[in-house]
């Protein structure tokens, strides 16, 4: 039976576990915290990821948790809707909707599929060694573990990322903040099937229900680093539902962080029996949404690539070929949401919305 070692409990490795667990494979997940943390609060799975959740045979289970759109709003700051969209033939023209979730539920539901022995808490991955027949991986504190291939999906700081390349890559420049937060629906007198865009002049903001009763909005301003500084501004949007929506939201849930990403696509995501897999691989702005879609479809990807090429080093080079160019090019369209103005100047123009049209290339 052969062996993969896994670094990192988010997404990309758990559902990345999953799908090799499925094909025969032994699996061993190390992740440096206690337990399986995430970052922020909700995410957005669109179609692609869900029909990798039900080949996972977790749609029914997920989509019971999750809230699915009908529609899709854009707004203007000063409170003109410039697009509607009608999403709800999306489960019949692309076997599944474009649904918002609860980030842990997803993480918790993936990792139910996984033994308790099989993931390794409190074990940081420092680096590995490999030869022509097997990888080694070296842990912070001293641990070792060998297997047959090696997924690197620790994320933005992997240090499996860096030793892929032999140098930590350029990230982009500091200062631009995303903050999030959860509120109850009914109290900011928003539907529960409709997600939504808000663009002004130095900014956006935007909302997807995660449940039926519950969304999370996420918002980023020019500058302001502060969930004081943002709230202000977003008290001036009076034309639309963002200042209801800030003032419902639970407290407990407001979350802010720096964003920051690779400069630079990276050169290549192997090394050998070494593959770098969602963020470590291709960290994405959140402007489409697709990060947590873009993991999914690596693990479903590669265990592809996996039956196809019996051969470890062949089918993580067939999986590079493969998803290297789709995943990169998804991340340029994720920047594009953070050119407030000219998005916000195409949105005016009667253009339609933005996020779906790039979405549907991939289709």
């Amino acid at each position: 039976m052969p062996t993969a070692l896994i670094c990192g409990g988010g997404v990309a490795g758990l559902s990345s576990a999953l799908h090799l667990k499925r094909d025969g494979w032994r699996v061993r997940l190390f992740e440096k915290d206690t337990e399986l943390r995430t970052a922020g609060v909700g995410l957005n799975i669109w179609p692609n990821g869900v029909r990798v959740l039900q080949g996972l045979g977790l749609g029914e289970c997920f989509l019971a948790e999750a809230a699915s759109m009908n529609r899709w709003w854009t707004l203007d700051s000063d409170g003109t809707r410039t697009s509607d969209t009608d999403v709800s033939s999306w489960p019949d023209e692309l076997g599944a909707p474009i649904t918002g979730a609860r980030r842990r539920r997803l993480n918790a539901m993936l990792a139910a599929g996984l033994d308790t022995e099989e993931i390794v808490f409190g074990a940081t991955a420092e680096t590995y060694q490999q030869d022509g027949e097997q990888i080694t991986l070296h842990l912070a504190d001293g641990r070792r573990a060998t297997g047959d291939l090696l997924l690197g999906t620790d994320g933005i700081g992997s240090r499996i990322r860096t030793r892929v390349l032999g140098a930590r890559p350029a990230f982009t420049d500091p200062g631009l903040y995303r903050w999030r937060g959860v509120f109850a629906c009914a109290e900011a007198g928003v539907p529960t099937d409709v997600q939504a865009d808000v663009f002004g002049p130095t900014g956006h903001f935007g909302w997807i229900p995660i449940d039926a009763t519950h969304a999370y909005w996420y918002g980023t301003l020019d500058g302001l680093t502060t969930l004081e500084q943002v709230s202000e501004v977003y008290s001036s949007w009076s034309g639309t539902p963002v200042p209801a929506i800030i003032a419902a939201s639970e407290p407990a849930s407001l979350i802010g962080r720096e964003i920051t990403h690779y400069r630079s696509h990276l050169p290549r995501w192997s090394d050998g029996r070494a593959l770098l897999v969602g963020d470590s691989a291709h960290p994405m702005f959140p402007g489409m949404a697709q990060g947590a879609n873009q993991a999914l479809i690596d693990g479903q990807t590669l265990a592809r690539c996996l039956r196809e090429h019996p051969d470890v080093p062949t089918a993580v080079t067939a999986f590079e070929r493969e998803r290297l160019p789709v995943a990169n090019k998804m991340v340029d369209y994720s920047r594009l949401h953070f050119d407030y103005t000219r998005t916000r100047e195409e949105y005016a123009a009667g253009r339609g919305n933005l996020q779906i049209q790039r979405y549907l290339e991939f289709e």
